[in-house]
């Protein structure tokens, strides 16, 4: 009996060497998943993060080229970028050039994400006060006016004419002015007319199908006449320094944009579309209707187009001191 429970005895020695075998094992495993699950995620970082910078190139670019067709006067001054862990923002400073003067004009603000997302989180735009029934509620922005436009083809309940204002405004401020024209004029007779205060053209993009619309809602009695403001307008700026290069560079960033454009494409191809009236005319600088402009300069400089016959409709802009 004493033999037996000898042979069955249980060796210690030897049950804590597997114990410690165990052990390490375990350890061992717990450490490479521990390693391998770092290489995995900083993997998963590196290309996330790859990923967000491509998009955030290719988006800023895009977005900075979109700004130089959409906006009256309106100019970019810089972008610049704040990274975190797993985003990043892209903040856009804007500005409008008076008489030579910059006019802080807000900042356009993205959020892009290491999971390739992106969303603007800017919130500001124009705003007006006053009641339904106030003859004319201007638009503000950055505590300066807004410009507006009326489309020549358009029959509005009413037209705003600020050239009046010019009488009354100290002529050591400079003042910014939105002429929205009769019809559809060349870059040339428009030059002809404005050259020495010329700031921004203002281009038809319009549509028959969108004129169409927007008389028939003038026509609803309860309906209060929708402006074009300059946030919404398309056109470019004029260049005093390379003058024939600007209607281009307007018709090239169309072209880029219809070919790549992301988020603008659809709006590149319908502007396309009607300024060449589905493909009739071809997209050059000579076939652009020029339906309204930007003006700057002393009120005392802009009280000779007080009686100017091409001009419809005028609205005050942003106006600073110039000293």
């Amino acid at each position: 009996m004493n033999k037996e429970n000898e042979f069955l005895a249980k060796d210690f020695e030897f049950e804590n060497l597997v114990k410690k075998a165990r052990k390490r094992s375990i350890v061992k495993i717990v450490l490479i998943s521990f390693v391998i699950s770092l290489v995995v995620l900083f993997g998963l970082y590196f290309i996330g993060n790859r990923v967000m910078t491509t998009k955030m190139e290719k988006e800023t670019s895009l977005d900075s080229t979109w700004n130089g067709v959409m906006g009256a006067n309106i100019e970019e001054r810089g972008t610049s970028f704040n990274y975190s862990l797993t985003s990043a923002t892209a903040k856009t400073t804007l500005v409008k050039v008076v008489a030579g003067i910059p006019i802080p004009w807000g900042e356009q603000e993205k959020v892009f994400t290491i999971l390739g997302t992106s969303r603007p989180i800017s919130t500001t735009g124009p705003s007006g006060f006053g009641f339904s029934d106030d003859e004319r509620i201007p638009m503000y922005y950055e505590g300066e006016r807004v410009v507006e436009f009326f489309h020549p083809q358009v029959k509005y309940k009413q037209l705003f004419d600020d050239r009046k204002l010019l009488k009354v405004i100290d002529d050591n401020m400079v003042v910014e002015m939105a002429f929205s024209f009769d019809d559809g004029y060349s870059i040339e007779e428009v030059n002809e007319v404005f050259k020495e205060q010329l700031a921004w053209y203002w281009v038809d993009t319009f549509s028959k199908d969108q004129i169409e619309n927007e008389n028939k809602l003038n026509k609803v009695e309860s309906f209060r006449d929708a402006t074009i403001d300059g946030f919404h307008a398309y056109g470019f700026s004029y260049n005093r320094m390379a003058e024939a290069y600007s209607a281009s560079n307007f018709i090239s960033t169309l072209e880029k944009v219809k070919e790549d454009g992301g988020d603008y494409q659809e709006d590149a191809e319908r502007i396309i579309t009607n300024i060449t009236n589905q493909g009739e005319i071809k997209l050059e600088p000579q076939n652009l209707k020029i339906i309204g402009v930007i003006v700057t300069g002393k009120p005392s400089d802009l009280i000779k187009f007080s009686e100017e016959s091409m001009i419809r409709s005028a609205t005050l802009g942003a106006t600073i001191n110039q000293y």
